[in-house]
This record gives C-alpha cells, sequence and structure tokens, in this order.
C-alpha cells in the first residue's frame, strides 16, 4: 500500500517512549488497559483464525504479523530499543494519544497549570482527551478500514463489527479516573473509574456520528474495484459479504439515517449541514471525487461541531444514550448477518 495516500502510517518507532512512562503516573489506567483487547490481542491476535486466514491468503507467515506495515498501523506499537525497532506492545497508550517523546515531558510539567499543560503538550503532538476531534479521530482512523485490498483480498474487515464509538469508549477503552469539582475548572485524580459526564456522552455519541460519517464517505472514495459481476449481482467475497465499497456504502447509509432521525430532536447546524452534503451526492461510477469532497466538508462540520458545542443542549437524546450499553471487543456474528441481509435487499 502506498503510504503517503493512507489516513494515516504506523506510528513513528523513534518517538514512542512505551507503556511504563504512562504508568508511572496513570498506573490504574494502564490497569485498566492492561484488562482490554487493546492490550491483551499482543499475545492473542496472531492465534485466531482469523489472522491466520489472513497471513495465508496475502503470502506471509502469522508471525510477521507484528512487523508487517499494513497490520502494524493498527494492530500494534513499535519502540526503537537497542539499536532497533521492535514491537512492543499491541494497542497503546500512544497508539491513541500520539507518540510521546515531543510531548510527555510538557505533559508533566507540574508547575503549569492544567490548561497550559493540555495546551503546550497537544501542540506538541499529543491527542488530549480533552480535544475531542482528535480523539474520535483516531478510533476511526482504525475503526474503519481504508485498505480495499486487505478487505477484498484477504476478508479482513472493513469496519469493527459493532463498532459505535460511545459504546466502546465506555466499554473496551474506559478509563476515566478523573473528577469534576465544583466550581473549579481543575479535576482531580481518582483511583477509582469514574462515570462520564452526561454532556460528554452526548459530545462523544454526536461526533461519533459525523465522524463515522465522514470516514467513510473518505475511503468509499479510495475504491477501485467493482462493487458487482458481469451480471450485474453484488460480488460476494469469499467471507459471505460484500466488497469493501458496498460493506462502507451501506455503513454510510445507516449513518446518515440515524442523523436525520437524530437532527429532528435536536438542533445542531453542523447535523443538519452534513445531511445536505450527504444527500447531494450519487453513489455511481466516476463520483469518487465528489464523495471525498462530501467525506472532507463533513470532517470540517465535524471539527465545528466539536468547538461550538459542550452537548449541555442535547438532552433531547438522552433516551437514546440510555439504550446504549458498554460493548467490549469480539466477533459479533450478528452484525455480519444483519450486512449480508442488507445486502440481498439491495438492488445494484
Amino acid at each position: 500500500m502506498n503510504w503517503s495516500e493512507a489516513q494515516h502510517p504506523p506510528l513513528d518507532p523513534t518517538k514512542t517512549v512505551g507503556i511504563e512512562s504512562c504508568a508511572e503516573c496513570h498506573e490504574e489506567m494502564v490497569d485498566r488497559w492492561s484488562e482490554s483487547a487493546h492490550a491483551t490481542s499482543f499475545e492473542t491476535l496472531i492465534k485466531s483464525e482469523a489472522a491466520r486466514n489472513i497471513a495465508e491468503i496475502a503470502g506471509i507467515q502469522v508471525s510477521e504479523i507484528p512487523t508487517t506495515a499494513s497490520c502494524v498501523r493498527c494492530h500494534y506499537t513499535r519502540e526503537f530499543l537497542h539499536s532497533a525497532v521492535q514491537t512492543t506492545e499491541s494497542i497503546s497508550c500512544e497508539s491513541c494519544h500520539g507518540p510521546a517523546l515531543d510531548w510527555i515531558n510538557l505533559h508533566n510539567v507540574k508547575s503549569k497549570s492544567r490548561a497550559e499543560r493540555v495546551s503546550s503538550a497537544s501542540e506538541a503532538g499529543m491527542k488530549h482527551p480533552q480535544r475531542l476531534y482528535e480523539v474520535v479521530k483516531t478510533c476511526f482512523e482504525c475503526h474503519v478500514v481504508d485498505d480495499e485490498q486487505l478487505v477484498n483480498h484477504t476478508g479482513h474487515p472493513a469496519i469493527t463489527n459493532g463498532f459505535e464509538l460511545l459504546s466502546w469508549y465506555e466499554g473496551e477503552t474506559s478509563h476515566n479516573y478523573l473528577v469534576s469539582k465544583p466550581g473549579r475548572s481543575v479535576k482531580s485524580h481518582s483511583s477509582q473509574l469514574q462515570p462520564i459526564p452526561i454532556d460528554r456522552r452526548r459530545m462523544l455519541f454526536l461526533t461519533g456520528k459525523l465522524m463515522h460519517l465522514s470516514y467513510t464517505l473518505k475511503v468509499i472514495s479510495r475504491a477501485t474495484d467493482p462493487p458487482v459481476d458481469p451480471s450485474g449481482e453484488f460480488i460476494k467475497l469469499k467471507n459471505g459479504l460484500p466488497t469493501f465499497a458496498v460493506q462502507h456504502s451501506i455503513q454510510a447509509r445507516r449513518i446518515f439515517d440515524e442523523l436525520v432521525a437524530i437532527n429532528k430532536i435536536i438542533d445542531a447546524p453542523e447535523i443538519k449541514a452534513s445531511i445536505e452534503i450527504y444527500q447531494s451526492l450519487s453513489f455511481v461510477t466516476g463520483q469518487k471525487k465528489n464523495i471525498l469532497e462530501a467525506g472532507e466538508k463533513i470532517d470540517l462540520q465535524t471539527r465545528a461541531f466539536t468547538e461550538n458545542h459542550n452537548g449541555s443542549e442535547f438532552h433531547g437524546i438522552d433516551s437514546i444514550l440510555e439504550t446504549l450499553v458498554p460493548r467490549y471487543s469480539g466477533l459479533e456474528k450478528d452484525e455480519i448477518e444483519k450486512v449480508s441481509q442488507f445486502m440481498s435487499k439491495l438492488k445494484p
């Protein structure tokens, strides 16, 4: 794959500092992470049947997965140790918050206020939880797969099965140990996992929908393989799913429908604009440029949404949030079946 065209390259191993550096101050969070599939996949991924099948089709040994670029960028963390690049963890702190060499000392300066530390570390490359747009973007860089050949030729999922940002943020990746202090702008550190405040839950849910639509359109624009065979029937991959472009198109339509429903109960100009952008599209041959531009426009709307709102005005979606439960990694066969059933109802 041409990395100049990829959504994001692997982490720079010369800029990573390792999980131990985070654990010095965030022991509880690292302990929580160590129990998640993000951490345990370092041992389990290459032992899975799916990984063996993908490696065989790709023409590599399963043992090569932790050092193969298209796998490393989402599944592993590498460090430069003892004059060599080594794969040291799976999905680590730095996978989500960015390689820490340039910002970790700025993040740790106790003589500065929290706001100053957040600002300086973010400018140096940290994806701080307070910067919602950056945090959410990082999730979709891996959970929405942009590598068409990986999906079409090896059967790798086009999207993490059942992925919905808020549910997974509260489940698989949950490590909120910051406690708001009434009347103060700072937060204290707890030894116990804390519930995510309702305003932030609303923002995570809504930002996730917008970002999901944006990324899905961007990856559709990258597709080159035909979605149908010469007879006009949808092509099915060996795993029974449609091609890369069709899988993502189904997701795009689903997210659009959800945003339309959300738009009826809350007032957010950025959501309305994103709906209109999607409605202007035609998903036919020759529209790649328009689809890409639409994805980029919705990305701008997503950033604006995180800058213009704090979630306090979106109480209308609370009944939706109440139906969500924390989600964890694992193959969701029912999600595959839902996509297959939906595909069978479509006509090219």
